[in-house]
């Protein structure tokens, strides 16, 4: 099992992803942004969008399923791409396609039902999208489920994140010669969202709180 020394939970007990965690959605850069849902987060131009928010988004949906989840998606997406520069070109790949569409409203569906194969069934159904990686499609996961649960919720597995759990744990001669990426299989998502929960509650902490640590990789 991984372990934190005090240094490092004092830096994780002082993150504060809900707000802290945020990116500007720049209207110059998603200006190609599809024109039919684009208005849906026109308010978010030039503004900044935090965790929170894109919770916000998500809640609305599960609140009341005749909202649309198209204003969630996009702004998961804004928040995951941020100044890329391709986040439009994807995105639109993304949602000009209706059976993705529907495969995105599946797998949200699927997390409303709050049964145990639940996630499990959502990440299958988003990974049916082309193009859409394990590191974008977890941030959907992360968004959905932490507006419907208080615990157990599930995490961001992003390539920086799993570098990060190579980081901590390897000798850095080892470290500074190898890729690591996030595993594209569920069983690895879950033993990974299994872990950091285990560590956040050994440390009476948030387990978003260990992901955006992990993500910072400020280990100094």
């Amino acid at each position: 099992m991984m372990a934190f020394n005090e240094q490092q939970k004092t830096k994780i007990i002082s993150l504060k992803p809900f707000t802290d965690s945020k990116f500007v959605y720049r209207r110059e850069r998603w200006t190609y942004l599809n024109a039919d849902f684009k208005n849906l987060i026109q308010d978010f131009e030039d503004k900044e969008i935090t965790r929170q928010h894109v919770i916000d988004a998500y809640k609305e949906y599960y609140a009341d399923t005749s909202n649309g989840f198209m204003k969630a998606f996009l702004l998961t997406m804004v928040w995951g791409f941020a100044d890329t520069g391709y986040g439009t070109h994807r995105t639109n790949k993304y949602i000009t396609d209706n059976d993705n569409i529907s495969k995105i409203k599946a797998a949200l569906d699927f997390i409303q039902q709050d049964r145990q194969d639940s996630l499990k069934n959502a990440f299958k159904k988003l990974k049916e999208i082309k193009g859409l990686g394990v590191s974008y499609l977890t941030k959907i996961l992360y968004f959905a489920t932490r507006s419907k649960y208080a615990n157990d919720y599930a995490l961001i597995f992003d390539i920086r994140v799993a570098a990060a759990l190579v980081k901590l744990t390897t000798p850095k001669e080892i470290y500074e010669i190898v890729n690591v990426g996030p595993s594209s299989k569920f069983t690895d998502y879950q033993k990974f969202n299994s872990l950091i929960h285990i560590l956040a509650k050994d440390n009476q902490v948030e387990a978003d709180q260990i992901e955006m640590y992990l993500f910072n990789q400020d280990f100094d």
